[in-house]
Formats: C-alpha cells, structure tokens, sequence
C-alpha cells in the first residue's frame, strides 16, 4: 500500500507533493478544531438553571463560583456578566455583548485556512495537470511516438493531480461547512444564554421574582 502510495506521488510530480502538504495542514486545522469544539460541549440550560438558582437565592458569588468550575467558553461569559451582576440592565447587557465578540474570534479561528484550502486545492491539481499535459507533449515531440496509447498514458499520469486536488477540495469543504454551522449554533446559544441571565439579573436588581419556574429551585416531592 505505502509503495503504491509513493509510486502515484512520483506519477503526480511534484505537483502532488504540495498537496500533500495542503491537506496535511488542513486536517490538522480540521483535528483542532474538533477537538475545540469537543472542549466547549456542556449542558448550558443545566447550568443557567443553577445560576438561576442561586440568583432567587441572592447568592451572586455561588453563581460565579458554579462558572468557574466549569470548562468552556460559555461559563466565562455568564461569568463576566454575573461580576457586573449590580449594574443595571443595559450595562449588563453591554458586557455580555463585548464577552461575545471577543470569544467569537476564538469559534472562527483557522477556519479561513479551511475555506482557503477548499478554495485552491482544484487549481494546485489543475496546475499540476498543465505541467504534466506539456511535459507528455514534450516527450511525445522528442520521440517522435504519438500513438493514442503513448498520449493516453500522459494525460492520466497528468490528471493524477486534478482528481487528487479535487478530493482534497471536496473534503475541505464539507469540513468548512461543518464548522460553520457548528459556529452558528454554538454562538445562538451563547446569545440565548447571555439573555437570559441578563433578564434574571435585571429582576433579582429590581427586587422582582424570575418570572418563569424554569430557575427557581425544585420543589420537594410530597
């Protein structure tokens, strides 16, 4: 297997080299951010139903504590908005609006390397193939042997690159997809969440109960 492996890379030139490097480049960005993404799974309605909690209880500093304890990017969010917990609304909702773009950088990061890959791996094959189609017609011209056989031969050892550049495409951007819409998700949820603690910040300050039952503590069972 690896000796085929090296006679299509020797067939491809050094043309296929490069692309080896490309996706080699873009399946560790793609293992990276799998792993990321991996980081940041967690029960967010869980924990704003225990930050809830412990805001009806008025203990602003357990909520914090509950986000400290746990790994991911939307606890530091809620976080920083429970420290300015004793501002008023839009304050609080200021906050979590610059928490949020801050770590909207970190969703998107190396995802333009994807997009890139996606977007020149067709034109690296098909640069390869170009070098290949003049080298056969080279030969060809040399030896004077332009039997459909001899030409034929060429042509596939010369479109090698294009079929290699193109899988490499395609792959790329299935996983570009892939990330940007775990993006989209990830950052709706984020702003759902920072919503809702703003809301039940805004009531504990206004002295008001959290109008739904969904943060209150659970009642005991008869």
């Amino acid at each position: 297997m690896f000796s085929g492996f090296i006679g299509l890379m020797q067939q491809g030139g050094w043309d296929m080299w490069l692309l080896l490097l490309i996706s080699i480049v873009g399946l560790a960005v793609a293992i990276e951010r799998l792993v990321f993404f991996w980081s940041q799974h967690g029960d967010s309605k869980g924990l704003l139903r225990q930050i809830g909690q412990k805001i009806a209880a008025d203990d602003l500093d357990g909520a914090i504590k509950l986000c400290t304890a746990q790994k991911g990017m939307l606890p530091r969010i809620l976080e920083f908005g429970l420290r300015r917990g004793e501002k008023n609304r839009a304050d609080i909702t200021d906050a979590l609006s610059i928490a949020l773009m801050e770590h909207l950088n970190s969703l998107e990061r190396n995802l333009a390397i994807i997009g890139t890959i996606a977007v020149i791996a067709p034109f690296v094959g098909l640069f390869g193939t170009v070098l290949g189609i003049i080298k056969a017609f080279q030969d060809i011209a040399l030896k004077g042997n332009s039997t459909p056989a001899v030409v034929a031969a060429g042509v596939s050892e010369a479109l090698i690159t294009t079929a290699s550049g193109l899988i490499i495409a395609v792959i790329a951007v299935v996983f570009f997809n892939y990330f940007k819409s775990r993006i989209k998700n990830y950052n709706q949820e984020m702003i759902v969440a920072a919503n809702q603690l703003a809301e039940m910040l805004h009531f504990h300050n206004t002295g008001s109960p959290i109008p739904t039952d969904l943060y209150q503590p659970p009642k005991a069972a008869k």
